[in-house]
């Protein structure tokens, strides 16, 4: 029994070892596990929008922004609420030392329209003069101001104003020792159009026009008593020389946001800034403003 046993066993073990590599490869079962590993990144931040340009708010449409001051060389100004703003022109105050003439004046600044690509603004304006040299007397002046300021494209503004200007003077004063009282009062309107283009964040380059469409004659009127027995009375109108000023400045703007430098130069009939009366003859127009933001 054993030995058929064992002859059993030989024979299973001669089958296996001849059998074919095929054959041996069908009883061998092979698993195969595949891992595939995902990585999921978190999306990238976006970046920064690029910072807006300043704008230009010498005149044009544009105020300073919500309890800012600017300090310039032609006017002061704070920005007592978004689209409105208050000042003063410091160089009307100054004229005290160097004269007798005295002028207070204030300015307020507020815009009416804000919709991309128009804005429009309304000025009101006052500079009384007390007048004391060869006579007393004392001048109102008011200019009423209306801008709008156009964005053609991303770089280029079309900066349109109208100016309506009051002035008014009364007083007394000494013609041929007669002590004469009056008033003489004239008007003007006027337009400027000024093109900016942004060359970059910082610098714009400028041209404007300003042009006097209407001037009105100036009108007096007076009153007094040369001696106890005379009484004169005084009437008349004075037409100005030059009807219809202008003037035509070219410039640069470097508009930093806490600091605004506007530098030019032109010809024509130079412009009292602020006070809008042309004087009346031509020449060399500068045209500068130095002014700190806070």
């Amino acid at each position: 029994m054993g030995r058929i046993t064992g002859f059993g066993g030989g024979a299973a073990l001669a089958a296996l070892v001849l059998a074919t590599p095929a054959a041996r490869a069908q009883s061998v079962t092979t698993t195969t596990t595949t891992t595939t590993t995902t990585t999921t990144r978190g999306a990238l931040p976006e970046a920064p929008a690029p910072e807006a340009p300043t704008r230009l708010y010498e005149r044009t449409a544009f105020t300073i922004p919500k309890h800012t001051l600017a300090l310039g060389l032609v006017a002061f100004d704070y920005g007592f609420a978004e689209g409105a703003q208050v000042g003063t022109d410091p160089p009307a105050w100054a004229v005290r030392a160097f004269t007798s003439v005295f002028v207070p004046n204030l300015h307020v600044k507020v815009q009416v329209l804000r919709r991309d690509p128009v804005w429009v603004a309304l000025q009101a304006a006052a500079y009384y003069a007390d007048i004391s040299s060869n006579v007393s007397g004392q001048m109102l002046d008011v200019p009423l101001t209306a801008w709008a300021s156009f964005k053609l494209t991303d770089h280029f503004f079309l900066h349109a104003e109208g100016t309506y200007v009051y002035v008014h003077a009364f007083g007394t004063g000494n013609i041929t020792r007669a002590q004469l009282s009056g008033a003489a009062a004239t008007s003007a309107v006027q337009t400027q159009l000024m093109a900016q283009l942004q060359l970059s964040r910082v610098v714009s380059l400028t041209a404007l026009g300003r042009y006097q469409i209407y001037t009105g004659d100036v009108t007096f009127s007076g009153s007094g008593t040369i001696d106890d027995f005379t009484t004169a009375n005084v009437a008349g109108r004075m037409t100005l020389s030059v009807a219809h000023p202008w003037e035509a400045i070219g410039g640069v703007a470097l508009l930093w946001k806490h600091f605004h430098a506007i530098l030019g130069a032109g010809y024509g009939y130079y412009f009292v800034p602020g006070l809008w009366v042309a004087n009346q003859q031509r020449t060399f127009v500068p045209d500068a403003e130095l002014a700190v933001l806070f």
